[in-house]
């Protein structure tokens, strides 16, 4: 068995290295879900300035309609 002593100095590194692993995780996930979120509402927000801004011609007919 373990003594007092040594289960009293391993207790407090393991709940630092879950503390750790818990901000790591938790840093890792909030900048993955931001940036994709971000990508995608510039992506939305680019499309939607071409779609506003830019002038769509339509090419003429050739020939009349086809009946």
């Amino acid at each position: 068995m373990m003594r007092q002593s040594a289960r009293s100095a391993v207790v407090p590194l393991v709940l630092l290295w879950l503390a750790l692993h818990a901000v790591l995780l938790a840093v890792l996930l909030g900048a993955k879900f931001l940036l994709t979120k971000t990508i995608v509402l510039t992506m939305l927000l680019v499309a939607g300035m071409v779609f506003l801004f830019s002038r769509f011609r339509t090419l003429p007919r050739l020939h009349g309609p086809v009946i």
